[in-house]
């Protein structure tokens, strides 16, 4: 069912998500699978997959029930999975499609572990390349700061970038945050 959900346009998601998160909140492990046999056997090129993931995400990931926290903890787990992937391609709309959401939504990083692993795990896309601060790549990375900002553990990257980047491109950002 879950993938007969995603091949439906967003107008129809409006009107139909409440009856599904009712249905998969009342059947979590039903879910559960369905979500594993989607990610285990998609074929779509990396970008369409993620978007997948995130209009999942979307629909049934913005509260505090058991479905919300099952799909918070695999989106992390796959771009810390992958992140070093996504880096090395350059991949800037996955990158970005991921950091937004977790700038958008804290509950992604309760955990201080997966909070500091996700730090570590990103801080090389501070060092990509971007001639466009309009890029994704470029907005991921404000985006990224701004996380590394708000919490404790992330001010330790935020001066780890200003002694290895006298010259880099987001100095007075990273300034601004600490």
């Amino acid at each position: 069912m879950l993938k007969e959900l995603l091949k439906k346009t967003d107008d129809d998601l409006v009107s139909i998500s409440e009856q599904y998160r009712k249905y998969y909140n009342s059947n979590l492990e039903t879910f559960k699978i369905e979500y594993e046999n989607y990610a285990n056997t998609t074929k779509k090129e990396l970008p369409l997959l993620v978007l997948d993931f995130i209009k999942i995400y979307q629909l049934f990931g913005y509260n505090q029930d058991e479905i919300s926290f099952f799909i918070r903890k695999k989106l992390v787990s796959f771009y810390l999975h992958n992140i070093s992937d996504f880096i090395k391609k350059e991949d800037g709309f996955v990158i970005y499609s991921f950091i937004d959401i977790f700038y958008c939504d804290p509950l992604f990083f309760e955990d201080k572990e997966t909070l500091t692993t996700f730090f570590e795990a990103t801080y090389p896309i501070l060092l990509l390349k971007t001639e466009d601060m309009s890029s994704f790549i470029a907005i991921a990375c404000m985006r990224y700061i701004a996380i590394l900002g708000s919490e404790k553990e992330g001010k330790i990257f935020l001066e780890k970038y200003l002694q290895e980047n006298k010259n880099g491109i987001y100095i007075e950002d990273v300034k601004e945050e600490l």
